[in-house]
């Protein structure tokens, strides 16, 4: 019975493999839920064989149901392929589990442009503070192409993680990642929603002149940003600091301030304790095991 159940899971990869390659076409956004008929014989281990079938093997799956789906199903209906069902749903898992999770909730928004260092330093530290982040792209595909090259894939789209609510938006700058932010509708209402909900709003680099102040959202604070656009911010009171907190509002300069940037955030959202100690094994400070 493994024997055949082997058997038919390899013949249906071969099959779908056949159709991608024939099509020629890269997948779409959408994630894929194969649903596997039973073949005689073999149902205890039909379970198995869905794991299989979203494991390793799993990018055949899901490029061939995509390039199929896009061609013969509208997005959420299910239709038939051979025998097979397939279901579609948009790609947004891990702004489900975020949502759905107890710990502070941080979106991260990036374009064409963005500054990888900042964008890097910023997720990793707030995710080893235990925060679950969300990196939403702001473009047409979840791949983005940084500034230096780099490049990143994001978690989401940003039309599926504008559906929740954030206890942080960072934003990090570059160019023309920053233009490419504020050029985003949803990301800018977004952005509008976060500030007049009284919750954690940050940007880094060119993002608070080229998008905050660019967008009016920085009347009556304090803030920092690049030294290439500090001259845009109508409050020059604080530009040459480093990291700059007035009240839910935190900006910083650029790449060589991220680290204190992301920390800041951290301690914003639990506290100094939980930020030494995150700190404590990056090297920031002094520190001994």
């Amino acid at each position: 019975e493994k024997d055949e159940s082997a058997d038919y899971f390899q013949i249906l990869s071969i099959l779908i493999r056949e159709y991608a390659s024939a099509t020629q076409q890269k997948p779409d956004r959408l994630h894929f839920l194969v649903q596997v008929p039973v073949p005689p014989n073999t149902a205890p281990l039909v379970p198995s064989l869905k794991r299989r079938a979203l494991g390793a093997p799993g990018a055949v799956f899901q490029q061939a149901a995509s390039l199929w789906h896009r061609e013969h199903s509208e997005k959420g209906k299910r239709r038939q392929l051979s025998g097979w069902s397939v279901s579609a749903a948009p790609r947004a898992s891990s702004v489900m589990a975020a949502a759905a999770g107890s710990n502070p909730k941080v979106l991260i928004p990036v374009g064409t442009g963005t500054e990888e260092m900042e964008a890097v330093i910023v997720i990793d530290v707030l995710r080893r503070a235990g925060a679950d982040v969300v990196v939403a792209s702001v473009e047409d595909s979840l791949q983005v192409t940084c500034s230096r090259g780099v490049k990143l894939t994001a978690d989401a789209m940003i039309d599926d993680a504008a559906k929740y609510q954030y206890d942080l938006i960072a934003m990090p700058g570059g160019m023309p990642g920053a233009e490419r932010l504020r050029d985003s509708a949803v990301l800018e209402a977004l952005v509008k929603d976060q500030k007049e909900g009284g919750r954690l709003l940050a940007a880094i680099c060119a993002t608070p002149a080229v998008f905050l102040e660019a967008k009016g959202m920085l009347a009556g604070q304090k803030a920092t940003c690049h030294p290439g656009f500090s001259s845009k911010l109508s409050d020059q009171s604080a530009v040459e600091s480093r990291v700059v907190v007035d009240g839910k509002l935190t900006t910083s300069r650029g790449p060589g301030t991220a680290f204190e940037f992301a920390l800041s955030l951290v301690n914003q959202l639990y506290g100094r304790e939980k930020m030494e100690s995150v700190a404590g094994p990056m090297v920031m400070y002094p520190y001994s095991v």
